[in-house]
């Protein structure tokens, strides 16, 4: 089985080589039966992000760098998925916020009927490190977000997300969104579509590098999160 790890990256040059060694080195001690490739989805950096991964895919078959000449972290998954051929699509964000211990349970789901496995912090065991600040305004979006689509789902903008080509197909033509909310629009798609959808625990933690800037402004993000939930919501009454 072919798996493909799209890593959106956008001005990602403190933490990129480290991540993809992670993501390799991990990759070959886990997937022994399975082929990987991921695919630098770089979105308009202009640090030295794409020399990072030019060279990157010049050491290492199975990396790829993708320029996409326009910023979008949902752009720059939907672009990464669609000009690769694989049988699995992840996608993780560059920080490995995420620790890399759920792809191997997300792709066991897969394998075993499942349509689209994704991390969640609010799972009971789940294991997570953020500040009060954030745990208190992705608890507002959750509930938010459950009440106005009546969905079962907890953690929609987890950066850690699996799906069968199949989902890929049918979906990504669907997704309007190229930013953030991007795979929260992915998820509402697949549950109206009736793919079925696992949340998984996952160990997260903030990565702090003092080097690197955030690409979120938390409390705006959560403004923009709020008024595209609304605009989704509109469309689909339509």
């Amino acid at each position: 089985m072919k798996i493909l790890i799209a890593l959106p990256a956008y001005n990602e040059e403190f933490i990129l080589t480290d991540s993809v060694k992670k993501i390799i080195d991990f990759c070959f001690n886990n997937l022994v039966n399975d082929q990987f490739v991921i695919v630098i989805a770089n979105n308009n950096s202009t640090d030295k992000t794409g020399q990072i991964a030019d060279n990157l895919s010049l050491s290492y078959s199975n990396v790829e760098h993708l320029f996409i000449g326009q910023k979008g972290k949902g752009l720059a998954i939907a672009s990464a998925w669609s000009k690769y051929d694989a049988d699995l699509y992840c996608f993780m964000d560059a920080d490995l916020a995420t620790d890399l211990s759920a792809l191997i349970i997300a792709i066991k789901q897969i394998k075993s009927g499942l349509d689209l496995v994704i991390g969640s912090r609010f799972h009971k065991q789940s294991q997570v490190t953020r500040s009060w600040q954030r745990k208190f305004i992705s608890q507002c979006y959750r509930w938010f977000f459950k009440i106005l689509f009546l969905l079962k789902i907890n953690d929609f903008p987890c950066g850690f997300k699996v799906v069968t080509r199949n989902v890929r197909d049918s979906l990504l033509s669907e997704i309007e969104n190229q930013e953030f909310f991007w795979d929260t629009e992915l998820l509402v798609l697949a549950n109206k579509q009736g793919f079925k959808i696992l949340e998984i625990p996952v160990i997260w933690s903030a990565v702090d590098n003092n080097n690197r800037q955030s690409k979120v402004n938390i409390f705006s993000t959560s403004l923009n999160y709020l008024k595209q939930s609304i605009l989704l919501k509109v469309r689909l009454l339509r």
